[in-house]
């Protein structure tokens, strides 16, 4: 079987590398993509159709794992290719988006499947899991049978992956956008040696993650700025206060620049969301 990804990230490369070892032809289009993404390509051995026009017409089923803000126009471009196979939006995007997605494939003739990734990159056996919801959520799991990543079904809500990509993200990113403003809040106000001290006596834990490095956030905080705004979304959506991400994807925003950094301090992440507010100011 001939599976096409858009687009292989450091994400879905992984999925498709999975879909190797499941016995299948992983492709992608090259067409307008960066150096880096071919060299990442070229590694894992997926296979070049060069379009995405070529990569609708020569595979049976679509993988789409790209940034939020596209997931739209790519489910638009594969759509405008007459693309009849079986879509999976493997994207942590709010179900209304998801709802959104479905309705464009499938006016178009294909069938929709809703997925959600929770973990890394799928380089270590069953530590990520891709889940899946909705009618044709079953005929999935057998693309990556075999290799690193781990399939779950979740019913035939044509949304429910969707949803619980938001909920789990809410709390494992949301968190760590909170802890940090905490800590920014805590050194304009010059509270933040006497915050320190305080968890230092009540939550080792809490103390040590302040003190940390920071890379691991920073490095992924670009990622994370539409995807803030999606659990916000799915927030409101379920008759709950959206506000809280809508501010961590602005915290996120004020870190994005620090992904260029190869190592990164929590000193840095104060001094970068304590900056912001001063810019365009006269």
């Amino acid at each position: 079987m001939r599976i096409g990804f858009l687009h292989p990230g450091s994400m879905g490369v992984s999925l498709a590398a999975s879909a190797k070892a499941a016995g299948h032809d992983a492709c992608w289009a090259s067409q307008g993509r960066s150096s880096q993404t071919r060299e990442r390509a070229d590694e894992n051995g997926l296979t070049d159709v060069d379009t995405v026009q070529q990569l609708c017409e020569q595979c049976s089923a679509i993988v789409s794992i790209c940034p939020p803000a596209i997931t739209v126009d790519v489910s638009r471009q594969v759509a405008g290719s007459n693309f009849d196979g079986l879509y999976l939006d493997a994207n942590a995007i709010s179900p209304q988006r998801a709802k959104a997605i479905a309705g464009i494939v499938t006016k178009a003739g294909a069938r929709y499947v809703d997925g959600g990734v929770i973990g890394g990159p799928a380089w270590t056996q069953d530590k990520t899991v891709l889940y899946l919801s909705g009618t044709h959520a079953g005929d999935v799991v057998d693309w990556f049978a075999g290799g690193m990543l781990a399939t779950s079904v979740l019913n035939a809500d044509p949304v429910a992956a969707s949803a619980l990509k938001m909920c789990y993200a809410a709390y494992t990113k949301g968190t760590s956008a909170l802890l940090y403003g905490i800590l920014g809040t805590a050194e304009a106000m010059g509270v933040r040696q006497a915050l320190q001290k305080q968890w230092e006596e009540g939550d080792g834990v809490l103390a040590a993650k302040a003190t940390g490095p920071a890379s691991g956030v920073t490095s992924r905080a670009w990622r994370w700025i539409d995807e803030m705004q999606e659990i916000s979304c799915t927030f409101e959506e379920a008759g709950l206060p959206g506000g809280f991400h809508a501010a961590a994807s602005e915290i996120f925003r004020r870190l994005s620049d620090l992904r260029k950094e190869s190592e990164t301090t929590t000193e840095q992440v104060v001094e970068a969301l304590l900056c912001e507010p001063s810019e365009g100011r006269s």
